[in-house]
Order: structure tokens, then sequence, then C-alpha cells
């Protein structure tokens, strides 16, 4: 311990006096110590921090007020961090061998409870003697002393004062990133005191947020339910340090060099290929699904009045929906990489509450605790959701105000709370009956309902049709990925691809110029001009305002890769051709050959919506004919429908429609009567 003690006191007169004087100047509360300054002054001195922490902390502050005793009077926390890696452990390696050490680990926050004050030690009086002793605090009941140190007496005792202590509990889980194989991911409790859990570092202790924990592994008893205290203990740790790992794009650290690099990338004039070329390098084509991939990476502007009153959201969705192997789940896996704030997920392992948000009871303070899903974690960042389909039909309703006002309302329990997930969606889905039916509207086939279909800015069909020199191509491309993983390299290193990214939605918000109006103006007011409502016929809506916000936010991406501050013609093009792009593969009535945005917002060509009014026609003026509480039977109903030439199997069609409208019902079979 003497030779401990000289080494301290050399460490603290060379290396740490600086430091300690500019953390009092700067009236912080914490010296905070990097590791590796310990280790190289003296190996020794750092094997004793990682042996024995809490000793070695409290003859360090000791150690301190004996250089320099102007120290004395100041209070400050000793935070350690940057272990070495044989201090750094996943949390499925922590064992009881561990007690008492100073480790490293790093996971994802999966719950947060609310800071709560405790009792780090009480003074109590004796009502005999009135004598105060003051006893430490280590258990979650409060210990009162047995008999009296200056009268000896058992006698009663008065609580007449506490040392109280800011804590928090943390719930620490293994990133699916650092597991290997079928491992499922272990959790620790992580307790923050003091300073760790003042308001500036509540961005960081977030349900969601990747952390590296310095810390002490401690023992906690557990208690029976007949309050006796089992021979089983729980392994917590003690937080000294902790750092937020994973950040969202804003928040990412870009050096003076990687800078240069962007501006001159943002000054390329193949920089859209180039980005193109970078998403998902081993899958052969889809220009147009990457180029639309890259803008929804890059986002557009979020527009907010000051009291949130009126919000256009920036955020690009995009949904995917293609036959078997179109190599759907590659792209996503692939773009969850790219964003430093991703997660992927599949529709069939998901539900309501891990997709939104669920609350829960947290059994050490009995209190409710708000626990967040994918949408909120990712708020800022990007979520992949593959096979969106496969998904429980409760489930998905929660997803849609999720997605346009960007918003998760929670009312359970006492808590009333209100979720932020300002979060971009690529989600991909896979047709029922196996194969795309290009005839057919898009909300038939994949099994979600069109008020959702229609949250999506950009739907794109990828379908597998044989073509001799596209086959080819594919081929060759999975072959030479086969033999040699690292032939089919992106265009642009993805760790440089993220820092692009990050530098552009931090630096650039992009405004419309004149130009960009008039040309954005032009395109909507031409396609929308371009049906006529002189009769008095159904006429197909080409485009609606949903589709013009779409626009604007697919232009200011577009900007945003040049590190524009202004949209110009040249991005609302790409913008425009795009949204062409993807109404020309699912906005298309194919038996008038007019684009109809009734085929994906409501699920009904207007075609066929003229075809079931006409059948309702028939059934309303056949049923009026005959007796009160008839039914007209289904033969008749063709016959007139023929005379409109309408076709039987259009009739069926239209009668399964107002079946499912609850405009007519079946009383009997072949016969059909109208709800009143």
């Amino acid at each position: 311990m003497e030779e401990l003690e000289e080494l301290m006191k050399r460490f603290v007169s060379t290396k740490l006096i600086h430091n300690i004087k500019e953390t009092i100047a700067a009236n912080k509360s914490s010296l905070v110590i990097d590791f590796q300054e310990i280790d190289e002054f003296s190996p020794a001195l750092g094997d004793a921090f990682l042996k024995k922490p809490i000793d070695s902390i409290d003859l360090l502050k000791a150690v301190i007020v004996e250089v320099d005793p102007n120290f004395k009077d100041v209070k400050m926390n000793i935070r350690i961090h940057d272990l070495p890696d044989n201090a750094t452990l996943m949390i499925n390696e922590i064992r009881s061998k561990h007690l008492g050490r100073l480790i490293q680990v790093t996971g994802l926050i999966k719950l947060a409870t609310t800071v709560r004050p405790v009792a780090k030690s009480v003074s109590f009086e004796c009502q005999s003697c009135g004598h105060i002793t003051k006893v430490e605090q280590t258990e979650r009941t409060i210990k009162m002393p047995l008999v009296c140190s200056n009268c000896g007496r058992k006698g009663r005792f008065k609580i007449i004062d506490k040392e109280l202590v800011d804590t928090q509990r943390i719930l620490l889980e293994e990133a699916p990133e650092d597991l290997e194989g079928g491992q499922q991911p272990k959790q620790i409790d992580v307790i923050l005191k003091d300073d760790l859990v003042d308001p500036k570092f509540e961005r960081n202790i977030i349900p969601g947020n990747k952390v590296t924990v310095s810390g002490v592994v401690i023992e906690v008893p557990i208690f029976l339910p007949s309050g006796k205290r089992s021979s089983t203990s729980e392994l917590q740790v003690e937080a000294l340090y902790v750092e937020s790992v994973e950040q969202s794009f804003e928040e990412m650290s870009i050096s003076k060099k990687e800078e240069d690099e962007i501006k001159a990338l943002a000054q390329d004039k193949l920089i859209y290929q180039k980005l193109k070329d970078s998403i998902a390098p081993n899958v052969f084509g889809y220009d147009n699904i990457k180029e639309a991939i890259v803008l929804q990476l890059f986002g557009g502007v979020r527009k907010a009045m000051q009291d949130e009153a009126s919000v256009f959201r920036g955020d690009i969705h995009i949904l995917l929906v293609g036959d078997p192997g179109t190599a759907k789940s590659a792209i996503l896996r692939y773009v969850s990489t790219i964003a430093p704030k991703a997660r992927y997920v599949t529709g069939m392992g998901s539900s309501a509450a891990g997709l939104t948000a669920t609350v829960t009871k947290d059994e050490n303070s009995r209190t409710f605790v708000l626990e967040a899903g994918a949408m909120p974690l990712t708020n800022g960042g990007l979520l992949c959701i593959d096979e969106l389909d496969k998904m429980n039909k409760d489930d998905r309703s929660a997803l849609h105000s999720a997605l346009e006002q960007q918003i998760i309302a929670v009312s359970k329990a006492n808590i009333h709370a209100t979720l932020v997930s300002q979060t971009s969606v690529l989600a991909a889905a896979n047709p029922k009956l196996g194969r795309f039916n290009p005839y057919d509207v898009v909300a038939a086939q994949i099994d979600l309902p069109p008020t959702l279909i229609n949250r999506f800015d950009l739907i794109f069909i990828m379908q597998d049709k044989p073509n001799p020199e596209v086959d080819k191509m594919v081929a060759e491309k999975i072959l030479e990925a086969n033999k040699d993983i690292d032939k089919n390299k992106p265009a642009i290193d993805v760790d440089l691809f993220r820092k692009y990214i990050a530098y552009a939605r931090q630096k650039s918000k992009p405004i419309l110029s004149d130009d960009a109006m008039k040309t954005i103006n032009e395109f909507y007011l031409k396609l929308r001009s371009s049906v006529s409502n002189e009769d008095e016929k159904l006429r197909p809506i080409p485009i609606s305002a949903r589709q013009l916000e779409a626009i604007i936010r697919l232009a200011e991406a577009s900007a945003k890769v040049r590190l524009s501050n202004y949209v110009m013609p040249e991005d609302a093009k790409r913008a425009i051709d795009l949204i062409m792009a993807y109404l020309g593969e699912v906005g298309v009535d194919k038996s008038t050959g007019n684009l109809d945005i009734d085929r994906i917002a409501v699920g009904i060509s207007t075609s066929q919506r003229s075809i079931v009014l006409s059948v309702k026609s028939i059934i309303s003026n056949e049923i009026n004919s005959l007796p009160s509480g008839s039914s007209v039977p289904i033969s008749t109903i063709y016959s007139d429908a023929e005379k409109s030439g309408i076709s039987k199997e259009q009739v069926d069609d239209a009668i399964s429609i107002l079946k499912r409208e609850g405009e007519i019902f079946e009383p009997r079979m072949g016969f059909i009567k109208m709800l009143v």
C-alpha cells in the first residue's frame, strides 16, 4: 500500500494536477481519467485499479487532498473509462469471480427507470442518550443500529438526517451484432449515480441507445416472498462512466480530412451514380430503387411551426413489393448497415408493442416504466421492416400515425406519453399468391390496408421475369460474389458513405428555388388537368397532394446530395421521374391505360368503382320494383348488368366489394338484399 500510495502521489502531481484544476475551474463534478494514462504511467497502478477499484479510488481521493490541501472541500467523483481489452467483457461472460473488479461492457439500453434519490447513509439519534450514529446503507431496506454505540441500550432510534444520491437503473442488453450464431442476448442491470444521471446525460441514457459502461461488478441480495434473504444473489454493475456508442446521423464526428473528401464527392458530376452503385453492390439492377433509397438516406427537410401545430415531415418511406428471390431482404439488410442509427426487423417476429411502445412494471420501484419499441428507438434514423405483410392485422394498425404524423401516443396504466418517431421506413412485402399481378391493385395482393400503403412515398414492384441478358448478368454477379466476397465493392467506402449522409443531414437544409417550384407546379397541374370532369362519369384522379409532398421531399434530398442550399430544377426533375416510375408500376389502370391514384389510396380503381355503383343501382332498382322485404335473385342482376355491358365476373367482384362495405347481404344462397 505504501508503494501504491507513492505511485499515486507521483501520478497526481505529474499527470492529474492540471486536469483537476481544469475540472474545478469548469465547475464540473467529475474528474474523467483515461485508463490508458494510468497504465502507461505504471502498469502496477493500472492493475490496482482493475482489481480493487473502490479502494484505489478512495486512496486516489485522499492522495489528491494530500498533494494539494486546497482540494479538501472539493467534492469530486472519479470517472475511469477506456479500459483495456482484458477488462472488456460481454455481458454473458460476467461471473462471480468478477465481483469487485473494474470491467467494461457494451450493449443496448432496453429500459431506463426514472431517477430517484436513494439513501447512501442515514444518521440515527438514540432516544435514550441523544447520541448520533451514522449507518452506511447498502441494501434496499433502511438498516438501523441494533444498540447505541454510546449507552449500549437497545432503545428507539430516530432518523435525523439522510445523505441522498440520485440513482437510476438501466437494463443493458447485448447488441445482436455483437453475438455469434444463435446466441441469445443476455441482460444486466447497471446502476447510475450522482452526475451520471444529470439532465445533460439524458440524451444518451434513453432506450435504444448503444452505450459502453465502465463500472464495478457488485452483488445484490435477492429476498424471498417471506422476507428472508435468498442464498442466490444478482450481479449488477455500478457505473463509473457511460459513453454513447451508437449515434444518430447528426451526432457523428467527422474529421477535417473526411469533410474535404465529402465536399469533393458532392461536386462530382457522377455522384448520384456512385451513390447508387454503393447500395447493395452484390445485387444487380434496380436503378430506380437504389436511387430512391439514396434519397431516403439523405432525407428531406422537416418543417414545423414553433408550437408544432403544423408539420411537414422530411422522412421518406419506401415499400418494396416483389416476387420471392428478388433480393428484397438483401437490400434491406445492406441498407440497415449504412445508416448509423438503423434497425432491421421482420414482420413475422414483430408486434405493435415491439414496433411502437409498451408499458412494463419495474419490480424495484413498483412503478410503471415505458419501454420504447423499434420506431422511436430509431428516431432520426432508418427502420427496415422485412415481410411487412406477415404482421398481425392489429399490430399493423399501430403504424398509421407513426408513418405520417411521426408520433406514437401511449396511454397505459399511469403513463400518458407521446413518443417521437421521426424515422424513415424501408419496408418489403410479398404478394399473397407468390407472384405479383400487374393487372390487380397492390392492396389486394399484399394483404395490407390501402390506408397504410398510401402512407409510403414510393412503392416499387420487383418482378422475377425471365430475360436472357439480365439473367446472365445476375448469374455472373452471384458467381463472382461467391468466388470472391470482396469482388463487388461499393463505389464509395461504407464508412465514408455513412459520414457523407451525416454531414449532409447536418449541414444542408435546402429550400425550394423559384425555378424548382415552377417545375413541380407545372408537372402537378398538367397531370391533374389531363383528366376532364365535364361529363357526369367518374374520372380517375392521376395524382394527389400526397404525391406532391413526396416530390418535394425527394427533391430536397437530391439537393442534399450536392450539399446545396437550394433545390434546383434538376432536383425536381429527378424526384418527378421517381414518382412517375412508381405510379407507372402501381398506379395505372390496365383497363383504361390512365393513371389512377385510387388504385393506391383506396384499393379500388375508378373504373371498378364505376362498375360497383352501376351494380348497386341495378340491385336497388330491382328491389324497389319488388314487394317490401323481398330480395333479388343474382341471376336477374347478371341479366340486367349484361345489358349495360358489365360481365358476370365484374358483377361478382362488385357484389364482393358491396358485401365488404356493408351495403348488401345474402339472406339465402343466390339472393341479394340491400341493407337499410
